[in-house]
């Protein structure tokens, strides 16, 4: 017995271990030497019978980075960094949602050349996901506030012109109705009168009409959506701090899903619309932002709904996944100085009064950054973002959009988007890369998660410090027809410290199988 013991001690197994193995497992010592005999014959290693666990990675954890404010224009920056002590929320919520502000005032004059075949419009799908009582519509309110106010304002100034233009119409469809009458009923010359109303009716067939400026809309369904961006020239941005915006993409109001205004409106391909008793649509380069806040429930399971994945509409979103501050909030704290609202303030204003337009290039070393960091993204739309390529393939673009976003904001259109710029776009990038990692799994596009997360579950309710394969298969009979099909999630569990891998065909027990230990601290999940 002695030589037994000496031979395991010899060979990495700890007394400790040891005695685990024979207390609680019920092992004899013979049993554990001889099995261990036959592993060292075979060159391999007891170190996995003698590590200690550690604690295992949750499945609801990601890192994600904060949000590179530094990379937004410096008013922008100040007021996204001012306003998130302010209201104590994360800086990543402000800071994403700042971008749908730029593409509100850009959207409409420009589009960036990416390629002699490849531009792209510069509308952004922003949102910020967090926990109820976040105070996520404080943060919306104080960042479309200036926009708000702008419009508010111009309204007020086109209003006397805009009337002007609803009594000409009204007047020329009066007349028209009375020359119509005229002709049919015989006053007058016939031909004089046909002729007058065929050229009222001319007049009304080119009459432009004119509707008060709307930039933001709310809650409304897709058809309201269509006839407001008809009327806007195109253009409009969705900003709400309520899911309700889900809910009607997905057909609350109708329940076949209008989704072309969402898809068309984020990629700029035309839109025409004819509907029975109504002024038909046709918007050639429509141009559609949101910003949004929900919270997490929104997310949840939105993978299930086969339209919202299959369409490509949650490829098009930009995460923020606001971590919780709740509980350690500071009670009082410092309000956005006065200098720093004003600026900001000032700068949406001048950016949303830009009258320029037109397209705007890149720098060669410009996209030479652009390039490298496609290379970087297809690497990894084949590995680690394979469950999100339709998010993952959109990504340059995006990226391309906010760095002429963020070369517009510095009022130098004329001028190529510098190396500088990029990288600032590219430093986004980064943070919405992980946060759509984050985002993704709450919506559980990640198979293999999903399929880990199961087997743990079925393991705890188990409640053994061991499996074999055999037994582990009969626990999951009802998801996988095979045990094969479970082997990419139990890596998955492996890599995360929930379960190890005894050596193949060797057990404690003298049979030749697969065994998997259990992380003790699991039983406490």
């Amino acid at each position: 017995m002695a030589g037994d013991l000496d031979f395991l001690l010899q060979h990495g197994m700890s007394l400790d271990e040891i005695h685990r193995l024979m207390d609680h497992d019920g092992f004899t010592l013979e049993q554990i030497t001889e099995s261990a005999r036959r592993i060292v014959e075979q060159g391999s290693s007891l170190t996995p019978y003698t590590q200690e666990w550690g604690e295992p990675v949750p499945f609801d954890t990601i890192q994600t980075p904060d949000f590179p404010v530094d990379a937004l224009p410096a008013p922008v920056a100040a007021f996204v960094e001012a306003l998130a002590e302010s209201t104590q929320t994360p800086i990543g919520m402000g800071g994403a949602l700042s971008l749908g502000v730029l593409a509100t005032a850009f959207q409409s004059k420009y589009t960036v050349q990416i390629t002699p075949d490849w531009r792209e419009p510069l509308c952004l799908y922003t949102v910020s996901v967090a926990p109820p009582g976040e105070r996520k519509s404080s943060v919306i309110s104080a960042l479309s506030g200036p926009v708000n106010e702008y419009e508010a304002e111009q309204r007020e100034l086109e209003a006397a012109e805009i009337a002007q233009n609803e009594t000409e119409r009204d007047l020329l469809e009066k007349a028209l109705m009375a020359a119509k009458t005229s002709a049919v009923k015989g006053k007058g010359n016939f031909e004089t009168k046909k002729q007058e109303a065929l050229d009222l009716s001319a007049q009304l067939a080119t009459f432009k009409e004119l509707h008060p400026l709307r930039l933001l809309a709310d809650d409304t369904t897709p058809e309201k959506l269509v006839d407001l961006m008809d009327q806007q020239g195109g253009s409009i941005t969705v900003c709400s701090a309520e899911g309700g915006v889900f809910d009607a993409i997905a057909g609350r109001y109708d329940r076949s899903g209008n989704f072309d205004v969402y898809l068309k409106g984020h990629s700029g391909d035309s839109i025409t619309v004819d509907r029975i008793g109504r002024k038909p649509n046709h918007i050639p380069h429509p141009r559609l932002t949101m910003i949004l806040t929900i919270q997490p429930s929104v997310l949840h399971g939105l993978m299930d709904n086969a339209t919202f994945r299959g369409r490509g509409l949650c490829g098009r979103f930009l995460y923020s996944m606001c971590e919780s501050k709740v509980g350690h909030r500071e009670v009082s704290p410092a309000p956005i100085p006065g200098k720093v609202r004003s600026d900001y303030r000032l700068f949406v204003r001048q950016i949303l009064s830009t009258q320029g337009s037109g397209i705007v290039q890149l720098s060669p070393d410009a996209d030479e950054i652009r390039k490298e960091y496609q290379g970087f993204v297809e690497a990894k739309l084949g590995n680690e973002w394979e469950h999100m390529r339709d998010w993952g393939g959109k990504l340059v673009g995006a990226m391309v959009r906010i760095a002429a976003l963020l070369h517009l904001s510095s009022f130098r259109a004329t001028e190529p988007i510098s190396a500088e710029t990029m990288a600032a776009a590219t430093s986004i990038a980064e943070f919405l890369g992980a946060h759509a990692m984050a985002a993704y799994q709450m919506m559980g596009a990640d198979e293999v998660q999903e399929n880990a997360e199961y087997i743990l579950k079925r393991v705890v309710s188990e409640g053994k410090k061991k499996l074999t394969r055999s037994e582990l298969t009969r626990l999951c009979r009802g998801k996988f027809q095979k045990a094969d099909d479970m082997a990419p999630a139990i890596n998955e569990l492996s890599d995360r410290g929930y379960i190890r891998r005894l050596e193949d065909d060797v057990g404690y027990n003298n049979r030749k199988q697969v065994v998997y230990e259990i992380n003790p601290s699991t039983w406490g999940k």
